[in-house]
């Protein structure tokens, strides 16, 4: 077998061109699941049995559920019953929601050890239920479980490959329509691999550069930053 690398380099702006989806379907899901997986977080200590049991059963249900099945129930299953589905769109959803349940329970390991002290230290300075959850809990949580969303991100993004099943044009998709057609799969997806390789150590460098901007200086400084009026 000769190796030759010229049919991938000739196609390489149409690689690209996945690659510039790949990254905005990670963003996109990446942004969603972080919120969602906050409110999730939220819930799942929530003070009301219900909410609590709602919230216990999302995440059961994403966390011990193959991806693929869900994503193809959201995209061939909602059709059936009336709503409409887009690729992209789709996998979007899918992977913001399996994301979510994987970071709820990230962020409430990091909610659990905030100390209840400084809890009670925040509603002495006369602060609201709202404000001491946004002041007090959530920074602190969110500095112990940063480093292990993180991890989540990049897993996101590699997950992200997937979608090619659903006819997304993201970077495996077209790498795979590439390899079809020139019949060179060592070539495109030796290619692909370092590409990703490339994309997951931007995140990280990312994910690092927040937490040392946020997160890092944290214990020099007071927590509480409000107050109420």
């Amino acid at each position: 077998m000769r190796i030759d690398f010229s049919p991938v380099l000739a196609r390489l702006d149409y690689l690209l061109s996945g690659l510039s989806l790949t990254v905005m379907v990670s963003l996109a899901a990446i942004v969603l699941s972080f919120a969602i997986g906050v409110l999730v977080a939220t819930s799942r200590i929530s003070r009301y049995r219900t909410v609590r049991i709602l919230a216990a059963g999302y995440i059961d249900l994403f966390r011990n559920t193959p991806f693929l099945v869900q994503l193809f129930f959201l995209y061939f299953g909602l059709p059936e019953i009336g709503i409409p589905t887009e690729p992209v769109t789709t996998g979007i959803l899918a992977l913001s929601l399996t994301a979510a349940a994987g970071n709820a329970e990230i962020v409430r390991s990091g909610i659990e050890t905030v100390p209840r002290g400084v809890v009670e230290a925040g509603r002495s300075y006369g602060l609201s239920a709202l404000q001491v959850y946004r002041y007090v809990i959530l920074p602190i949580a969110l500095r112990v479980a940063w480093r292990p969303l993180g991890n989540a991100f990049v897993n996101l993004v590699l997950t992200t490959s997937i979608l090619s099943t659903i006819t997304v044009n993201d970077l495996t998709g077209n790498a795979n329509n590439i390899s079809s057609e020139t019949f060179k799969p060592f070539e495109v997806y030796l290619v692909v691999l370092v590409i990703y390789c490339a994309v997951t150590f931007t995140v990280s460098a990312v994910v690092n550069a927040v937490y040392a901007l946020f997160f890092a200086r944290m214990a020099e400084r007071p927590v509480i930053r409000g107050q109420a009026a």
